[in-house]
């Protein structure tokens, strides 16, 4: 395994690092927006009825509290700074794209390249394996070529995803999905639920 190979699939799990990190800013922008959406519309709508309501205490508690829970994730969102980090992991990435070209030459000072390399990981955090996972299968998939009967990568690639590969990131996505889903349904449910109590 060579020292530009290294550089080469670290860039790569990077940038599967700050698309993650994108993707978490967007959706919980989403989140909030959605959230808050439904505190004032339930808000509204228990004003309304809020003479007809049966129990108007608990329905007002418990949009009170959804308030707070709002208000309590933005800031929690806010101090994950999702929108920072994926810049400064662009950046690095970046700078590796240099050193990778660097270290294609066969003149370059490989310990003054692994100095290099180390000082540009050392500026943001690291890359989950999950993103690492991603860019190999990535890769694998979007490489043109046939498949070496005997190691099992495509031309040009000297790793190649396995099994548990693929399972990590159908269960990553799984799991992910069925968050979301959990959290863009918890405002209906508590509304349904309140709504069911009556």
């Amino acid at each position: 395994m060579a020292f530009s190979d290294n550089v080469w699939w670290t860039r790569k799990a990077r940038i599967q690092a700050e698309k993650r990190l994108l993707s978490n800013a967007f959706q919980s922008q989403i989140l909030l927006l959605w959230y808050s959406f439904s505190g004032v519309a339930s808000a509204i709508y228990y004003l309304n009825l809020g003479e007809i309501s049966s129990n108007p205490e608990l329905n007002g508690i418990a949009w009170v509290v959804f308030s707070v829970l709002v208000l309590c994730i933005s800031g929690f969102i806010n101090g994950l700074s999702f929108k920072e980090r994926a810049g400064l992991i662009k950046e690095c990435y970046e700078t590796l794209n240099g050193l990778y070209h660097k270290s294609k030459d066969v003149n370059a000072n490989l310990l003054q390249l692994n100095s290099e390399y180390d000082q540009i990981l050392g500026v943001c955090e690291n890359h989950t394996d999950r993103d690492y996972y991603l860019a190999l299968c990535i890769e694998h998939v979007t490489k043109p070529g046939k498949i070496d009967a005997r190691t099992g990568c495509k031309a040009g690639l000297d790793r190649c995803p396995t099994w548990y590969h693929w399972s990590s990131l159908t269960y990553w996505y799984g799991r992910r999905g069925l968050m979301l889903a959990t959290l863009y349904f918890l405002p209906v449910l508590i509304f349904t639920a309140l709504e069911y109590l009556k």
